[in-house]
């Protein structure tokens, strides 16, 4: 006489592994996106910081360096502010802000670096869309004015 005997089935993974392992796993994760974050916004600490007293409510971003992808991309330094107006309705506005933008990022970088300052302008309007408008300005050009 045979029996079938069921094969023995492989230990099974505990719940409470499982949830320790997704903790860790977060934990490493965030770290991860922190560090990475720091690394890349620190050389810009100072001028963000300095654009925060500047223009208060703004909530600068400051970034630079090169686009990824394509090795000709010029250097670039890349500025978002909020602002509290409608920024395609000011152009005077905008542009005295760009100005000021710009020199205070030249007391705190070397804007010789860069060939290119795109800065972003926004108003987040609560429930509506973003308005938005983008100055693309070129550096060499901008330094020898001012």
């Amino acid at each position: 006489m045979t029996t079938n005997d069921p094969e023995p089935s492989p230990p099974r993974t505990k719940g409470r592994t499982i949830v320790i392992s997704l903790l860790i796993f977060g934990l490493v994760m965030s770290g991860s996106l922190y560090v990475f974050q720091a690394i890349n916004t620190y050389p810009f600490a100072e001028t963000q910081n300095a654009l925060a007293r500047e223009f208060p409510q703004s909530r600068p971003r400051v970034e630079g360096g090169r686009l990824k992808g394509k090795a000709d991309n010029p250097p670039t330094l890349r500025v978002t502010l909020a602002v509290p107006f409608d920024p395609n309705q000011n152009d005077a506005r905008i542009q005295k802000m760009a100005d000021q933008i710009l020199n205070v990022a030249r007391e705190h970088l070397n804007l010789g670096e860069y060939e290119i300052a795109e800065l972003h302008f926004y108003q987040p309007i609560p429930e509506q869309q973003i308005l938005m408008r983008d100055l693309e300005i070129n550096l060499a050009d901008w330094l020898k004015q001012h």
